[in-house]
């Protein structure tokens, strides 16, 4: 290759390059180029090439450079087949257009009532598992932040209103991401994604309407939508509204529900760091109590569970931009047309910003520590102006999910390996079994 290119990876196929590697087993793959080349190094995905970078360094100029030398939604058309041009699917003006509304769903004001909403369904759940059993934590935390993002963002009668089959339609949706093959073939698949969409269309569409003809009786996200204006002026049209409403859904539970389910895991895997969190709950939580966001901010030790299992189960473990403008990069010219990656990999463990990366420690996320300060140094809610709006209200659905779960039960772990499941939506563990009991 040019030497003002990246220097290739090892290992490639006729035709293919690194497709195969990169879709099942994208970690490896990446973890064997910075052996090989450090900070910065080229991968082929079929007829694309694509760079991958790491470190806060590298990390900082992608998510800087993006709407400038870089742009996002070229990368993602793969997911704009399945929720819309909306948000960072759609391009630059438009993003800029819709973003008031998205900062007006999750503004500091409207946190109060959507921990609400958490406490109820994680309480609910809790409530239905009886005294003591089994069950698979994977499972259970998909099911739960459905329930939560169906009561915060719709309301009480969320249920109702979505439907019995609303769920399997967007699971359609899911297993239908694949950011290699072309999004309009006529695939298995694909058809059913499109099946999956037009119903959830149309289900949408129905709620769209009967908020506006009763405006009074509602207050969710979509009234949220239907009245607050874009940078321009002007309101969201009912076709934006329902791809705004997919895209938040989807990124409001299948995320979480990867993030929670790693957390509760790495939790019963590390007794000595649960003991320290089991503590704080019976310290700082009263029985029958609802969490408000006073409380959930004291829950220091839980709060840091958290950071720690972003650091090394993140649920979206890279990001994509595509080079719109030749950029220069450390050594390195990219051409237009690349794609840049960057990447959870390498970059959150890295030996000389995390002591011990391989060990889970969430002591390192404390002020004693200091680990991490540079926020570009963690990519699993990305960085910048792309920034992931929803952060806050992900990290206090996991507080409320692990305080409420480890003060109501005793758990243990049955299953003695879990590993990752790679999506190309959001990453989750394997079977996660637990017998749990309920604490007198």
């Amino acid at each position: 290759m040019n030497e003002k290119l990246p220097p290739l990876v090892s290992g490639g196929l006729p035709v293919l390059g690194h497709a195969l590697e990169m879709m099942r087993g994208r970690e490896d793959l990446f973890r064997r180029g910075y052996a090989q080349h450090g900070d910065i190094f080229t991968i082929k995905l079929g007829p694309q090439y694509a760079v991958v970078v790491s470190g806060a360094e590298y990390n900082k100029q992608v998510y800087t450079q993006t709407d400038k030398s870089l742009n996002m939604q070229e990368a993602y058309t793969f997911l704009k087949a399945s929720i819309g041009e909306v948000l960072f699917t759609a391009n630059k003006e438009t993003y800029t257009n819709q973003r008031p509304v998205l900062q007006e769903v999750f503004r500091r004001e409207r946190m109060a009532a959507y921990i609400q909403a958490m406490n109820i369904e994680v309480q609910r759940w809790l409530d239905g598992l009886g005294n003591s059993g089994e069950m698979d934590i994977t499972a259970e935390m998909l099911r739960l932040t459905q329930f939560v993002a169906g009561r915060a963002l719709i309301g009480a009668e969320y249920e109702k209103e979505l439907g019995a089959g609303f769920w399997a339609q967007y699971a359609d949706i899911s297993r239908s991401l694949d950011p290699l093959l072309p999004p309009h073939w006529p695939l298995p698949k694909f058809k059913r994604r499109d099946r999956a969409r037009a119903a959830i269309r149309q289900t949408f569409q129905e709620l769209i309407e009967k908020r506006r003809q009763h405006p009074q009786q509602y207050d969710d996200l979509i009234s949220t939508l239907l009245k607050t204006p874009l940078k321009d002026g002007t309101v969201m049209d009912d076709l934006t509204i329902v791809s705004m409403f997919t895209g938040l859904l989807f990124a409001g539970h299948e995320t979480t529900a990867g993030q929670a389910a790693w957390l509760v895991t790495l939790l019963l895997q590390h007794p000595e760091y649960q003991a320290k969190v089991q503590t704080e709950i019976n310290t700082l939580i009263p029985p029958d109590t609802a969490l408000d966001q006073d409380m959930i901010n004291r829950l220091e030790h839980i709060f840091w569970a958290i950071e720690e299992t972003t650091r090394m189960r993140p649920s979206a473990d890279l990001q994509m931009r595509t080079v719109e403008q030749p950029l220069t990069l450390g050594r390195f010219e990219l051409p237009k047309g690349w794609r840049v990656i960057v990447n959870a990999a390498n970059s959150h463990f890295l030996p000389e910003v995390f002591n011990d990366p391989q060990r889970f420690d969430p002591l390192r996320w404390s002020p004693e520590r200091g680990e991490g300060k540079n926020p570009f140094a963690i990519v699993g809610f990305g960085g910048g102006v792309h920034k992931c709006t929803g952060m806050n209200f992900a990290k206090n659905e996991m507080a409320v999910i692990t305080a409420l779960l480890f003060q109501q039960f005793k758990l243990e772990l049955l299953s003695s390996e879990v590993h990752i499941v790679y999506g190309n939506g959001a990453n989750h563990p394997s079977v996660v079994k637990v017998r749990y009991k309920k604490r007198k």
